[in-house]
């Protein structure tokens, strides 16, 4: 999928996603993911972490870091 082909949620619209009754997103650097069938995101919540949240920084001090969004599904991107 093409960059301009992605869909582009607002931190409210991303806010929406949180996994609890719905789908599951998260933000990181700019990128929407959809952990929704993540078996680690069960109801929205990761380790103290919640979906529908740009977590950029909070992905930093995770053991597995940034290397496990490549298995993420990218489903768009964060516009503010």
């Amino acid at each position: 999928m093409a960059d301009d082909d992605l869909k582009t949620f607002t931190s409210d619209e991303l806010a929406q996603f949180d996994g609890n009754g719905r789908r599951a997103y998260v933000a990181i650097d700019g990128v929407v993911y959809d952990v929704t069938h993540e078996e680690s995101w069960e109801y929205g919540k990761h380790y103290g972490l919640t979906a529908g949240k740009d977590l950029s920084k909070e992905i930093e001090g995770t053991p597995h870091g940034k290397s496990i969004l490549g298995k993420l599904k990218v489903v768009g991107k964060l516009v503010d």
